[in-house]
């Protein structure tokens, strides 16, 4: 029976070894930082601002499910990139999907108080 010989690793592998180690410890000490940084800045964030946010991006997504009744949310992200694409940064482009947007969200509020018996 023939005994295998042990391979003995060189000091430069031993060192890649150690460099890979140390790319590995550094990148899950930035994930953890980057936790850290964004539990600090929900602490530090005015409640007031927050609710208004989550109640703009509910009236936001009501909204589009009124526009877009039926469609996936696959076909919605992929209307928004494709405008995305088209726009590219033009000012005045910019400017007049702004004002579509202002117009479809007044255009798609929800209507207040009990409907008439006759639009029943």
């Amino acid at each position: 029976m023939e005994k295998q010989k042990r391979h003995r690793r060189t000091a430069e592998e031993r060192l890649a070894d150690l460099e890979a180690k140390k790319l590995q410890m550094e990148a899950r000490m930035r994930e953890q930082m980057n936790k850290i940084e964004e539990q600090k800045r929900r602490l530090q964030e005015n409640p007031k601002l927050k609710r208004e946010r989550d109640a703009q991006r509910r009236m936001l997504v009501d909204r589009i499910s009124r526009l877009a009744n039926g469609w996936e949310a696959t076909q919605i992200l992929a209307a928004v990139a494709e405008v995305y694409e088209r726009v590219n940064g033009d000012e005045a482009k910019m400017n007049a999907l702004h004002q579509r947007g202002e117009a479809l969200m007044q255009e798609l509020k929800p209507r207040r108080g009990r409907r008439p018996r006759n639009s029943i």
